[in-house]
């Protein structure tokens, strides 16, 4: 069984989402998130976040769960044309 990723990791993450997607990420020390016309994205420090893309969503799930599912979703939708490289765990 991997280890999930890092908080840090997660934020490193959805650095090169925003970048890729070419949207403002937003970064402080207990969420981070992005967003665009149709998705949504959002990480806590907590370990839970949330994402929407078009139609679908996932409220208040394990970060990790969330920005793997987001970046499936982004790929099926055209958004990405590949995933970027998921983060190591700790």
């Amino acid at each position: 069984m991997t280890t999930p990723p890092s908080w840090s990791d997660l934020r490193r993450l959805v650095t090169r989402l925003g970048a890729e997607l070419d949207v403002i990420v937003r970064s402080d020390p207990e969420v981070c998130g992005l967003s665009g016309e149709d998705f949504h994205l959002s990480l806590h420090h907590g370990g839970q976040g949330d994402c929407t893309v078009r139609g679908l969503s996932l409220v208040e799930c394990p970060n990790s769960l969330v920005v793997e599912e987001f970046v499936r979703w982004m790929v099926q939708v055209g958004y990405l044309e590949q995933p970027p490289e998921s983060p190591p765990g700790d």
